[in-house]
Formats: C-alpha cells, sequence, structure tokens
C-alpha cells in the first residue's frame, strides 16, 4: 500500500481551486474571444484531469487497487460506495467531455462550453475533490 503525499494532494487541490477561479471569472463575463474558449477549454481540462488523478491516487492509498483507466477509478470508486449514483452519472459526462476535449477537439460544441461554465457545472468537480480528500482522511 502507497503513503499518503500530502503535499501532492495540496498542489492538486490548489490548482483545481485555481482553475475554479478562472472558470467562475469567466461565467461572469457577457461575451467571450476566441482566445478565452481557449483558456476554458484547458481550465476545465485540467480541472477534470486533476479529479481523475485524485480519484487513482485515492483508490490506491484508501483501498489498494490500482486502474489505468479514468472511467475504471470512477467505476470502482462508486463501487466501493465513495460517489452515488446521481454523481457517478455526473462524473462520467465530465469525463466524457474531458476526452472530447483532449480528442474530438474539432468537434466541439460551444454551447455545451457555454452550457458548463455559464452554470457553474464544474464546481462538482471540485465538491467531488473535496470528498476523495475526505475519503483520504479516514485513513
Amino acid at each position: 500500500m502507497m503513503n499518503r503525499d500530502l503535499i501532492y494532494e495540496q498542489q492538486l487541490y490548489n490548482n483545481a481551486l485555481r482553475m475554479q477561479q478562472i472558470l467562475t471569472n469567466y461565467s461572469q463575463q457577457q461575451q467571450w474571444l476566441e482566445t478565452d474558449y481557449l483558456a476554458i477549454e484547458r481550465s476545465l481540462q485540467i480541472l477534470i484531469e486533476s479529479f481523475i488523478g485524485l480519484a487513482r491516487y485515492t483508490l490506491e492509498i484508501t483501498f489498494n487497487v490500482h486502474v489505468s483507466k479514468s472511467r475504471e477509478a470512477i467505476d470502482v470508486l462508486h463501487l466501493k460506495g465513495v460517489f452515488d449514483d446521481h454523481i457517478y452519472q455526473q462524473l462520467n459526462k465530465m469525463i466524457g467531455f474531458r476526452n472530447v476535449l483532449v480528442h474530438d477537439y474539432l468537434n466541439l460544441n460551444p454551447a455545451i462550453i457555454q452550457s458548463i461554465v455559464r452554470q457553474q457545472h464544474y464546481n462538482l468537480v471540485i465538491q467531488q475533490l473535496q470528498t476523495l480528500l475526505k475519503c483520504l482522511e479516514k485513513i
């Protein structure tokens, strides 16, 4: 079993909070330029990847389970009761969106990006990062 790396946990969480702040600033702007969209996309990607990284790490630390795929981490954490069904479904959507950002960027729908940012759906990722940190604190 791995030992906790408190510095890694804190840096990852602080970076996620930084992405949240960037996205919150954009959520309050009326119009976005093309460069704004690029910054938003990157911030969303980093935020979601931070969550994925902490999900894998949490599995290894708390359950001694190693997974190689993003969705596997969410699946196992759901099975272990860390995420309820609703949160699990929402997280799967966010991971799917991250995959589109990274692999299918030519087909990004600006309306989806606007919806995620304007309605601040990215806050779900921050909330679930906090859930994972609480899970880690229990060991």
